[in-house]
């Protein structure tokens, strides 16, 4: 009995991540097809990434007008609605390359006494956005595994050590919790 428990336990292994990404697959878009009442299974996704590729389309060219800069301009000014739009836009920025962002990853020690380090990336190097002069200290952000969150830590230059891969490869490992696979 313990052998056919632990047959059906293997197979869950095996089997539940496969089932949840089919299953939150189909729902995401049978919610999208519903969107647009039409026979054809698929429309609701073609539609959304057409509408995304046109925005952005259009967008390289509004981001040139006035009122484009200056609805931003407002957005950056807003109390609350400032920091959630500036922080919403860095990210996306860094994300798809268009800021500099998340380019340097580093193991970062908390301390010297310790060995124990951390995944993060070099964010900024020289505080001056804070009003920070001092050139012996960086920013390090750290991003929490399995979430969308993470830390800032700012600490002295010493205590970063470069790592020699892509940002790519150290983000997906960061948010795996380090469970990457191979290449």
């Amino acid at each position: 009995m313990k052998r056919l428990l632990y047959y059906f336990i293997q197979g869950l292994l095996y089997t539940s991540p496969v089932a949840i990404t089919f299953y939150f697959l189909w729902t995401v878009l049978s919610f999208l097809d519903d969107l647009i009442p039409s026979n054809i299974p698929g429309i609701g996704l073609l539609t959304l990434i057409v509408i995304i590729t046109f925005i952005g389309f259009i967008g390289g060219f509004t981001l040139k007008f006035r009122f484009v800069k200056f609805l931003d301009e407002m957005l950056k000014t807003m109390p609350l609605v400032k920091i959630i739009y500036s922080s919403v836009s860095d990210v996306m920025k860094s994300l798809t390359g268009k800021k500099k962002g998340f380019q340097q990853p580093v193991l970062l020690r908390l301390s010297l006494k310790e060995e124990v380090r951390r995944v993060g990336f070099i964010t900024d190097e020289s505080l001056k956005d804070i009003g920070n002069l001092n050139d012996a200290l960086i920013t390090v952000y750290v991003p929490h595994s399995l979430a969308i969150s993470g830390q800032v830590f700012i600490v002295p230059k010493n205590y970063v050590e470069p790592l020699d891969a892509s940002s790519t490869e150290i983000m997906k490992y960061i948010i795996a919790g380090g469970v990457t696979g191979g290449k």
